[in-house]
């Protein structure tokens, strides 16, 4: 295995890692969680879609690993990095303050995730 392959595997790990931080939180602060996505984003049912969000998410990570469902999972990873902060930090609609300029480098940050998943998408395993 050359420098090549085994710097592709790391940065699949990385990327993996980041969402698994997010099942992480998510599952460990629920509470939390189901009460911003109620509140904050006004989804209905917020109890029954983050338990599908994080089923979601680990099964999306662990097909970044397997060759024949890696493009398809870092596609809707790809999407799901551009659709959830897009509900969760909606800076633009912010007066200019500390919390708009959190909420705009969060979101910018997914969006560069979602870059990342979209380049691993075409990158063979």
């Amino acid at each position: 295995m050359g420098w090549e392959h085994i710097a592709q595997l790391a940065g699949r790990v990385l990327l993996a890692l980041y969402m698994l931080v997010g099942v992480w939180n998510n599952t460990t602060g629920f509470g939390d969680t189901v009460q911003m996505m109620a509140k904050e984003i006004g989804l209905p049912v917020p109890q029954i879609l983050l338990p599908i969000v994080i089923v979601y998410e680990i099964v999306s990570v662990i097909c970044l690993f397997i060759p024949q469902t890696a493009t398809y999972s870092a596609l809707v990873l790809a999407l799901f990095c551009v659709v959830a902060p897009t509900l969760a930090h909606p800076w633009w609609r912010m007066p200019p303050s500390f919390e708009q300029f959190l909420h705009k480098n969060l979101w910018f940050g997914n969006i560069a995730i979602a870059g990342a998943f979209l380049i691993l998408a075409f990158t063979p395993i």
